[in-house]
């Protein structure tokens, strides 16, 4: 049987193989209702949903052939991660230098838990801001989460 944190760096392994980013993949569920959601990205144009298929079946055959989850039924899900993708990467935020973001922080920064602002850049794991009270630094280790400010006309 394969396990999952087994699988897992076979799975970003076969998807760079593929030409795709590696986004995310999470295993959850029992029984007839597992699922393994797999999350590939391309910054170049985006995923199609060609490259989506193309990596189903490779990563199906492969998960196959290793017994994955005991050789129980399970539906394997591959997508992007889409326009309202989730920012967690030094990579994620250095894509959208110049857009505007929101971050939710674990620990206040003038009194604010949650930040709006255009990224101006982000190295060594710190994300430079431009909010509403001048240019912030905060380390990714503090951002629970972050999301691009879509903005419609």
């Amino acid at each position: 049987m394969a396990s999952f944190e087994r699988v897992k760096p076979q799975i970003e392994a076969k998807i760079e193989e593929l030409g795709l980013e590696f986004f995310d993949a999470r295993f959850f569920g029992s029984g007839q209702r597992s699922v393994l959601r797999v999350t590939v990205d391309l910054e170049a144009g985006g995923v199609s949903i060609a490259d989506c298929e193309r990596v189903s079946k490779a990563l199906g055959a492969m998960l196959d052939e290793q017994g994955f989850f005991d050789g129980k039924p399970y539906t394997l899900e591959v997508s992007s991660p889409g326009i309202d993708r989730p920012l967690k990467t030094e990579r994620d935020f250095k894509r959208i230098v110049g857009k505007n973001v929101v971050v939710n922080l674990e620990i206040a920064i003038n009194g604010k838990k949650s930040l709006r602002g255009a990224v101006l850049g982000c190295e060594n794991e710190i994300l430079s801001i431009s909010a509403e009270k001048g240019s912030l630094s905060i380390p990714l280790a503090d951002i629970l989460s972050g999301k691009e400010e879509i903005r419609f006309k």
